[in-house]
């Protein structure tokens, strides 16, 4: 990290609260050398705005790279398996339009919508990931043909 940067965070005004988050957080893993003298303390001074921006920006990017983004072994084994019952093409549309809905969570729910496709019943709220995968499948071809159309229609309609 920039020495300057830490410094700037370190010499905000107003930031009792937030600065003693943030040199807990930066000063721990950072070691700085600074040279004696004139070099030594911050360059200059900066507007409070500014500074905040600045905090926030980094404990965002200090959070975020905590945060594990990878998808889960399940997720991937859904995808694979939802792969293999159509062409690449027509899986890069029907994964589009799974993880608007979803986000490839069988679980999920918004209002009386349930499931990897979001339909409206119980039924298949209650199916397995992969009877979910099953269904959505024959709906989407059933109604549009391919993922790829349904995926067309959501564009401009905003529902599929």
């Amino acid at each position: 990290m920039d020495v300057n940067l830490i410094n700037t965070i370190k010499t905000c005004p107003n930031n009792e609260m937030i600065g003693k988050l943030m040199r807990r957080l930066l000063d721990r893993p950072i070691t700085l050398s600074l040279r004696a003298g004139a070099g030594a303390g911050p360059r200059r001074s900066v507007e409070g705005g500014y500074c905040f921006r600045l905090m926030a920006t980094t404990l965002l990017a200090a959070i975020l790279s905590i945060i594990n983004t990878t998808p889960s072994k399940a997720d991937m084994n859904l995808k694979l398996y939802a792969y293999n019952q159509m062409s690449w093409k027509e899986f890069e549309c029907f994964n589009w339009l799974i993880h608007y809905e979803s986000r490839w969570n069988p679980k999920a729910r918004n209002g009386s919508h349930y499931g990897l496709g979001q339909m409206r019943s119980t039924w298949y709220r209650d199916l397995s990931a992969h009877g979910q995968v099953n269904a959505s499948i024959k709906y989407i071809r059933h109604r549009y043909g391919d993922s790829c159309k349904a995926l067309t229609h959501f564009e401009r309609k905003g529902w599929h």
